[in-house]
């Protein structure tokens, strides 16, 4: 059984109303909305002002809201998630080769080069497990069992028999493999990165996927009616 919840992103815009707003307020601690601005946000004539960059890493917000906490940020604290987030322009190719991850220069030149970078503008990212969720979001990323993620790509090709292509190089798994590919091409799934399996803490058998909040009916169709797997 896998531990946890699936986790819902959401990348708000700015013309979001007030009343949807108030329902993704939410920081490192549950805290209601009574009037009473949470820490770290402002409510001036009942307009909320930018909400805060938090002090951890997307990939560990994601797991943190996999265990039930509920964030509302404009920012994070990894420089290769900002990048992919395009919160940055500040290419992780000089990061990627100090961390010895690749032979010279050249090379993580290109593997920065090759990163996903979100192609939407947004005002807030909401992270979020899905029974917290109002059933309206971006990206569901789960964190599964082989077995399990076999499950969701066998869904995927349900319908039209098409396979599913895997982009990943080990580097910014859930911010870049999980959320923005899923985001561009319906699914993302990875196997991790050193990053986010070193701060957030998901186990070595465990298999990050992102799905498209489009893609989650056609994908349920399919587990719905895939035969059982023999055993």
């Amino acid at each position: 059984m896998e531990t946890g919840e699936p986790v819902c992103i959401t990348f708000e815009i700015e013309g979001s109303t007030e009343e949807e707003l108030r329902e993704a307020v939410a920081f490192q601690k549950a805290v209601s909305f009574n009037g009473t601005a949470p820490e770290g946000e402002v409510v001036l004539k009942g307009r909320k002002e930018f909400p805060e960059k938090s002090g951890f890493l997307f990939c560990e917000l994601v797991q943190k809201a996999r265990m039930g906490e509920r964030f509302r940020i404009s920012g994070q604290s990894c420089s290769p998630g900002d990048y992919i987030l395009r919160l940055s322009e500040k290419s992780p190719a000089e990061y990627y080769l100090r961390s010895g991850r690749y032979r010279n220069t050249q090379a993580a030149e290109k593997a920065a080069l090759s990163l996903p970078r979100l192609k939407r503008k947004f005002y807030s990212i909401v992270i979020e497990p899905l029974s917290l969720n109002k059933n309206s979001f971006d990206v569901l990323i789960l964190f599964l069992k082989p077995a399990r993620a076999m499950r969701i790509v066998q869904a995927n090709a349900y319908s039209v028999g098409k396979r599913t292509l895997i982009d990943t190089m080990g580097a910014a798994s859930i911010c870049g493999d999980c959320t923005v590919l899923a985001l561009e091409n319906g699914m993302g799934l990875s196997f991790g990165c050193k990053g986010s399996r070193k701060h957030s803490g998901y186990k070595d058998f465990e298999v990050p996927l992102g799905i498209a909040f489009e893609k989650i009916d056609e994908i349920e169709e399919g587990l719905s009616k895939l035969p059982e797997t023999e055993k």
